[in-house]
């Protein structure tokens, strides 16, 4: 076996050229699992109790969900493992191909897109491995799977990044296993641990240049953006956090949830999809609000859904997440200064400001926080739908922040605001579940802002009261003026609410869950409602 040199000129003449030996050792290494058996295995021990797994990287890697005796449920990623000897020889590779990518002039790997980087990579790879004539087809697809792991992806949290159900991570430092959120268990720890210092300083260290921003032991506090989207948060060293850097990602979904999806997991109910339906077609204006991880910016992207098509729309975001299947629609978002005097920063407000001139129908901001929230009530009361996000748990909260300092919103501007919806965390058996507490109406504006609640959550039986319903009768604020804008009677709104109901009930009946699919569904009800109602009931 010929061993790996380390020097780059003698590299050059040996992976620039493609010999015969090459071409025969990649027909040896078409990897087969049925022939050639399973890169990967998992038994759980006697003390474990396996409640799910899934492939997040078929056939390389895959997660196991498990509890143990102390009914204690752990996220389990499944890797293939390397014995002494590939360990050895992986470690080699990781420098040889670091010397061959620059010496070929592609070291900026980052900046090729990822289906030609995979393809690159395994061809170098191929390259360097073909030294060794008697490495098995299993030995090459591993150690293949921990290179492109390490190269062009997310390292030891790879996996967790591959996994859908995953929405937040969470490394606390050194020698302390990764926790994260997944959609069915909550927060649970994995079997993922950076065990130096030196190895997670590099990994946030390649993060952050990846994003193109600075940390260092003088800033070592980092916001921003990973290659796939996801928010990361970075505290750099042990100077503020003793635990050694620390990191949070907030994953982005590739696919947003739809209406159905929050109405399939009772985040809200039918009736009350429906109810924001009619009010966003209705160009009344909305506020999510709740704590943090409670889905408000899922919400805003399903409700955005209903949108009606080739309407104007213009989003403001600190970081891109909203989403929307519409074609007339300007995403933006901020950015820092280019100084330490933040020359060239545009902020939300900035933004605010601007998007006024593009003669939007509806604007969605991402969250408000602080001065743009003026900005965005004179934008209501200048006639533009807005649909936004607030930090605030209870309608009397966000009425409390918004009208005094540092935000300051005259309560005068309060009439233009239509809803605040406010959503929670809620825990059942120990699994935590989202929902919508309760839908406030702003009824009037005099000396006190006044709401009424039009939806409200019972916890105890885990179900909506729609006090909409009988609103009607004395008179809802926001139904009554829809039912008066469109000049119906209110037999006319009790019928439109069910319609769209009967359509969102239907939809989920016949498993129509998918994003693409969903939006074709809601573009064709507003062409023909009818027709479209007979064709789910046939």
């Amino acid at each position: 076996m010929i061993p790996i040199t380390k020097n780059v000129k003698a590299l050059s003449s040996k992976f620039l050229s493609f010999t015969k030996s090459k071409e025969k050792y990649k027909e040896q290494h078409s990897y087969n699992p049925a022939v050639d058996g399973d890169l990967v295995s998992f038994t759980p021990s006697s003390d474990l109790e396996e409640l799910e797994r899934y492939w997040v990287d078929n056939p390389y890697s895959f997660v196991s969900i498990v509890k143990t005796k102390q009914k204690e449920v752990e996220y389990k990623v499944i890797e293939p493992e390397l014995d002494s000897f590939e360990i050895l020889l992986i470690e080699d590779v990781h420098d040889v191909l670091k010397d061959v990518l620059t010496l070929e002039g592609v070291c900026d790997i980052d900046n090729i897109n990822s289906i030609d980087k995979c393809k690159l990579l395994r061809e170098k790879t191929e390259q360097v491995l073909s030294e060794y004539a008697e490495l098995e087809i299993k030995s090459f697809e591993k150690m293949f799977y921990y290179v492109r792991r390490d190269f062009i992806e997310f390292g030891k949290i790879s996996a967790i990044m591959r996994d859908p159900n995953i929405e937040d991570i969470w490394c606390n430092g050194v020698n302390m296993h990764i926790h994260v959120f997944h959609i069915a268990y909550g927060s649970i720890p994995t079997n993922i641990v950076f065990n130096s210092s030196d190895e997670l300083n590099s990994f946030v260290m390649r993060i952050s240049q990846q994003s193109g921003c600075h940390l260092s032991a003088s800033t070592p506090i980092l916001d921003t953006v990973m290659s796939d989207g996801s928010r990361i948060n970075i505290t750099y060293g042990q100077e503020i956090s003793p635990n050694g850097s620390s990191f949070s990602i907030r994953r982005l979904k590739k696919t947003p949830l739809t209406p159905l999806d929050l109405v399939a997991w009772h985040t809200f109910s039918s009736e009350m999809m429906a109810y924001f339906w009619l009010c966003v077609e209705n160009h009344r204006n909305i506020i999510f609000c709740g704590s943090t991880a409670s889905g408000k910016t899922s919400s805003l992207n399903a409700i955005g859904m209903f949108i009606p098509p080739n309407k104007r729309i213009v989003s403001l975001e600190d970081t891109k997440e909203i989403q929307l299947p519409h074609d007339n629609w300007i995403s933006t978002i901020t950015r820092d200064g280019i100084s330490t005097d933040n020359i060239g920063k545009v902020d939300l407000d900035d933004l605010l400001r601007s998007s006024l001139r593009q003669r939007p129908e509806y604007l969605i901001v991402g969250e408000v926080r602080g001065r743009e929230a003026q900005t965005l009530f004179q934008a209501m009361n200048a006639g533009h739908s807005t649909c936004s996000t607030f930090h605030a748990g209870s309608a009397s909260e966000v009425i409390n922040r918004f009208t005094n300092p540092p935000i300051s919103v005259p309560a005068a501007m309060f009439s233009a605001l239509d809803i605040i919806c406010v959503q929670i965390n809620a825990y059942n058996l120990g699994v935590e579940k989202r929902r919508v507490a309760v839908v406030s109406e702003i009824v009037r504006v005099a000396n006190t802002i006044e709401t009424e609640d039009s939806f409200v959550w019972d916890q105890v039986t885990d179900i909506f009261e729609n006090k909409a319903s009988h609103l009607l009768e004395k008179g809802s604020t926001v139904l009554e003026d829809i039912k008066q804008t469109r000049g119906w009677s209110g037999e006319d709104l009790k019928a439109d609410l069910n319609k769209r109901m009967l359509f969102l009930d239907s939809l989920i009946a016949k498993g129509i869950r998918d994003y693409e699919s969903v939006a074709q569904w809601i573009n064709m009800y507003y062409k023909d409602p009818e027709n479209v109602l007979s064709d789910l009931s046939s």
